[in-house]
């Protein structure tokens, strides 16, 4: 089947470990493009970071983030579809964190809130330009309404003890995604990225044969498994590997570009 729209990962896939996306993969992307091929991004993190290595990559239709709970149009930052995690569960959740001297972010529309913002806690993000938060010190009640996700984040190994006991705690309300033992996502409790993928191919009128996914982590799996064509980075997790249709190289070796150009050499135009 002819692949219509590719979606990539960010971490871990179309960045490199100095967070960058590099020529041959923008280059790739290029060559989609041309072909017709609608691109996009499908992330853990914010719509802000998603739309800014969407435009690197020229994506020219909604991305998509917070693992599937946003998808935005990429120039506008108008919503296209957008769920919440319960507002008492939101706040409850902070409450403990705040109690706990945990550290943590969290999105509201394209807004972005923190009790500060220390470069410690967002080292991921130092290339991304403009990149800022809202600080809200101990006044975290005010912004509690239609969050789409809560990221715990620390710059030491978040002990196991705390995940699990927030897990039996908070497990009815919420999802706790991409643990990479340093941040954790928390999203609502039926979203993944393959559900803003389905969202999206929907809105696009694309099926999902004609999809190709890219990815490497927990949070990619459903999204590998949904597409008809996926390719999973050579750095990737086991599971990711067993959900995709073929495996690539890995993120610091252009992975994402030799999977799309093996895949463009197969892809059949499209009328």
């Amino acid at each position: 089947m002819p692949i219509k729209l590719i979606a990539t990962d960010l971490d871990g896939t179309l960045l490199n470990d100095e967070k960058k996306v590099s020529p041959a993969n923008i280059k790739a992307f290029q060559s989609a493009y041309e072909q017709g091929i609608n691109i996009t991004i499908a992330t853990g993190r914010m719509h802000f970071a998603a739309a800014f290595f969407g435009k690197a990559i020229g994506a020219n239709v909604p991305v998509i983030s917070c693992n599937g709970a946003m998808i935005r149009d990429i120039n506008t930052d108008e919503p296209i579809f957008e769920t919440y995690i319960d507002d008492v569960a939101v706040e409850e959740l902070l409450a403990f964190f705040f109690e706990h001297n945990i550290y943590c972010s969290w999105y509201i529309g394209t807004q972005k809130f923190a009790p500060y913002f220390s470069w410690d806690m967002f080292s991921g993000y130092h290339t991304v330009q403009g990149f800022n938060m809202t600080e809200v010190g101990h006044n975290y009640k005010p912004y509690t309404k239609k969050v789409t996700q809560v990221v715990i984040r620390s710059n030491t190994k978040i002990p196991l003890e705390l995940t699990q006991m927030l897990e039996e705690r908070f497990k009815s309300f919420v999802k706790f995604q991409q643990n990479t033992g340093y941040t954790i996502d928390i999203t609502p409790p039926d979203i993944t990225k393959a559900v803003g993928l389905k969202y999206l191919a929907e809105y696009l009128h694309i099926q999902r044969e004609n999809i190709m996914t890219l990815g490497d982590g927990d949070n990619d799996v459903a999204m590998l498994g949904y597409a008809g064509t996926s390719a999973a980075m050579g750095n990737a997790i086991v599971p990711a590997k067993k959900a995709a249709t073929f495996i690539t190289d890995t993120c610091n070796a252009d992975g994402v570009a030799k999977a799309i150009n093996k895949v463009l050499n197969n892809n059949r135009p499209i009328n």
